[in-house]
């Protein structure tokens, strides 16, 4: 099978589920010719102003990140891979050696060149001691990059700058997603970055905040809490957007449907609203597009603290819990249970028969507590061992109603077990910082965003673990696993589809039995907007990647 028939069967996953409805008469914004020269589009929460897409570690700076910036390949409605700023690109036969060819003149929002120097800076960059991001992985492979990495060499050996338009990577072994995870990377611009140290990266803010990209906006302003605003980049090299300006408006799911009907937005999510009042929308003839998410939403558990890395404890708790009811009453339907940390829609996901489904069971949750020494002695409702009863903190972000309603509900549940939980609420960054950064939790609420390729090396390596105060590790539970780190890396060392399935497939299963998180449920993605917006094709992992040819007739 060759290479390019294996990139376009691992890049096949969710597909697009439904379109309904029709017309609207919202009017919002100027008007320039033919089409408004501005679009609105409803976010549930506020970015933070991480606009650098090797640093952003929300989707939220993510939906800002890429219209700001472009990336050598990017993905198509299908999850396969086609040119974006790479006209193209060729793999060597063994599969060690990938060549980009760019597009002629480029240029950054700036008016600066964009050039084969600017790619492997980016590159570089992931594979920098002191890089605060989640993906060295993505280059680790790459021949040099561990010996750059740990100051043994000051430069990396496999990224070779052919001429100003072409770069050519060497890699030590075969690295299956490189096309993705390479590929689809944000392109960073040297001359604005290189004279800051990468460890100081994050607090750059003047940078960050002001970011210089070659996507088909640039950013004009950004109010914390309430708005981004773009203004289109006349440099984007496949012409000017169709749009002037687009913004980004934060709207909570109390107000969202409001501000669709009364023209305040022209696109948003409503995945989170009750079906009746999706219905109503409709009948406002809002259009409604249903596709599948990248998204689960889970209870994550820090394997750091003595009492959750008994595994009879966090059994007990997804047994305790009614997470098809979660999908049934609070989705009503419009999702699916989660039981292992992958997509279930992905290709690499095991057999269902091969995973525990872990159904609701109050009395196998309590009878696994009491394995582990916890009864109820004092008869006050919870489970004790030493005279201390089990009592946790739950730490969850502001902003997603369903996920807090979520959290409320596993607080009752375990109640029934006999399990004291305290919800924690916060502002996303400050847990961000709590949990990811400072690793100082015991529960806490998160949705995972999945990429395209399954390989999930910066989510569950013991590499990607971090224990130090202030540090980031994207191994947020603090999973050490040799089998884990073994079947990560068979995953993506081979291009060959049935080898990569297998390893995945222990991968899933092993995740599944150790649970070092509570997986809950996939939410379906759905979009409502304004009919007369054109070009919007929304799909898995790419909503904003056509963003250059949305336009809304006057």
């Amino acid at each position: 099978m060759n290479t390019k028939k294996i990139i376009t069967l691992i890049m096949m996953g969710a597909l697009t589920i439904g379109t309904v409805g029709c017309a609207n008469n919202s009017n919002n914004g100027a008007t320039s010719g033919k089409h408004r020269d501005t679009i609105v589009y409803g976010i549930s929460t506020s970015p933070s102003g991480v606009f650098n897409p090797l640093l952003a570690d929300s989707k939220y700076d993510d939906a800002v990140d890429s219209v700001v910036y472009s990336s050598l390949l990017k993905l198509d409605k299908n999850q396969n891979v086609e040119p974006d700023l790479a006209e193209s690109y060729k793999v060597s036969d063994d599969n060690l050696k990938i060549t980009f060819k760019l597009k002629k003149d480029l240029k950054w929002s700036d008016g600066h060149k964009l050039t084969a120097e600017d790619v492997k800076f980016t590159l570089k960059s992931l594979a920098h001691k002191d890089y605060q991001g989640a993906n060295y992985n993505f280059v680790k492979s790459i021949v040099g990059a561990e010996d750059y990495n740990t100051g043994k060499s000051k430069e990396i050996q496999g990224i070779k700058v052919v001429d100003e338009s072409t770069i050519e990577l060497s890699f030590v072994k075969t690295y299956a997603p490189a096309l993705i995870n390479i590929g689809t990377t944000g392109i960073i611009p040297e001359h604005i970055w290189k004279d800051v140290e990468p460890g100081k990266w994050k607090t750059a803010t003047d940078k960050l905040k002001k970011p210089v990209g070659s996507g088909p906006y640039k950013l004009e302003s950004f109010t914390e809490g309430s708005e981004v605003k773009f203004v289109k980049n006349d440099n984007y090299y496949a012409g000017k957007p169709k749009t002037e300006k687009l913004v980004y408006k934060v709207v909570n799911d109390d107000t969202v449907g409001a501000e669709l009907k009364n023209g305040g937005v022209d696109i948003a999510d409503v995945s989170n609203l009750k079906d009746a009042d999706r219905k109503e929308l409709e009948k406002n003839k809002f259009v409604m597009k249903k596709y599948a998410n990248n998204l689960f939403q889970y209870m994550g558990t820090n394997l750091r603290n003595k009492t959750l890395q008994d595994k009879n404890i966090r059994e007990a708790f997804i047994y305790a819990l009614d997470r098809k009811s979660m999908v049934d009453k609070l989705l009503e339907g419009n999702g699916t249970l989660v039981n292992t940390p992958m997509l279930s829609s992905s290709w690499a996901y095991p057999k269902a028969e091969k995973l525990e489904k872990y159904d609701f069971n109050v009395k196998k949750a309590k009878e696994l507590l009491e394995k582990s020494g916890y009864k109820d002695t004092n008869n006050d409702g919870y489970v004790d061992k030493d005279g201390k009863n089990l009592e946790l903190t739950l730490d969850v972000p502001t902003g997603n109603k369903l996920r807090e309603q979520t959290a409320q509900i596993i607080q009752e549940n375990l109640k029934q077990a006999g399990v004291k939980i305290n919800i924690n609420t916060m502002e996303f960054k400050a847990l961000m910082q709590k949990v990811v950064a400072n690793h100082e939790f015991e529960l806490y609420m998160m949705g995972n965003n999945l990429p395209a390729d399954p390989d999930l090396t910066s989510y569950w390596s013991s590499k990607a673990v971090s224990d130090v105060k202030g540090k980031e590790g994207w191994n947020i539970s603090g999973l050490k696993s040799a089998e884990v780190d073994k079947f990560l890396e068979d995953g993506i060392s081979s291009f060959d589809i049935e080898k990569r399935k297998a390893a995945y497939e222990k991968f899933g299963i092993y995740m599944n039995r150790e649970l070092p998180w509570i997986y809950l449920y996939e939410q379906n993605i759905v979009k409502a907007f304004n009919p007369k917006l054109k070009g919007f094709e929304p799909s898995t992992l790419r909503d904003f990647s056509d963003a250059a040819n949305w336009e809304i007739e006057k």
